[in-house]
């Protein structure tokens, strides 16, 4: 009975967490589109979630950090990279195959896609936010080369090389779902992420 309390306690814990960041990043979304990031503060933040500043630093870190929950999922997903080869060609289908399962997922989730959205567009109007999207990115990315490397059988710079054009597709994709919501259009985000590897693809080929 102890074995399996262990794992049932952990998973209430994990849920209630993620439900209390879920509170914060809705909070923070509220306030920042209301405000703006400068004028918000993290007392504010907490204070409308309904949690302490300490639980708030504890989860969230920063003002800026706490809306980029949705982003976990990509980041989670550099752990499962492999490659079928041993080229930058391979790693890079293999990176475009993980980010497009993810994208899939988060457009099923209607209420992860719309909270999404509402980061990316904010991005577009933010200076700080677009920052830490940018250094959020690169600390992920860098965390998983060299395990990259070692376990496909290539060197660091190609798998950075391999990673930034995969990321290049994802992000133009990204801006532009938001660019397109800021005109009132909808866009179904993996398709537009296919079409940017077209369109990418076409013109480095130029």
């Amino acid at each position: 009975m102890e074995t399996a309390a262990a794992p049932l306690g952990e998973a209430l814990r994990d849920r209630r967490r993620r439900e209390t960041t879920l509170e914060i990043c809705e909070a923070a979304l509220d306030l920042f589109e209301e405000k703006g990031v400068a004028r918000t503060t993290v007392d504010e933040i907490a204070a409308r979630a309904g949690v302490s500043a300490r639980t708030f630093f504890r989860l969230a870190g920063t003002k800026e950090d706490a809306v980029f929950i949705d982003d976990e999922r990509f980041v989670a997903a550099f752990a499962e990279i492999g490659a079928d080869g041993d080229d930058i060609a391979a790693l890079t289908q293999a990176l475009r195959e993980v980010f497009a399962r993810e994208l899939d997922r988060l457009h099923a989730d209607a209420h992860a896609r719309a909270r999404f959205l509402r980061v990316r567009r904010l991005i577009g109007h933010e200076p700080t936010l677009l920052g830490a999207a940018i250094r959020r990115e690169a600390t992920s990315s860098d965390l998983f080369v060299p395990g990259i490397a070692a376990r496909i059988g290539l060197s660091e710079l190609d798998v950075r090389a391999a990673i930034g054009l995969a990321a290049l597709e994802m992000r133009t994709a990204l801006d532009e779902w938001a660019r397109r919501a800021d005109r009132g259009e909808e866009a179904n985000l993996p398709a537009l992420h296919r079409e940017i590897q077209t369109v990418l693809g076409a013109a480095a080929a130029d």
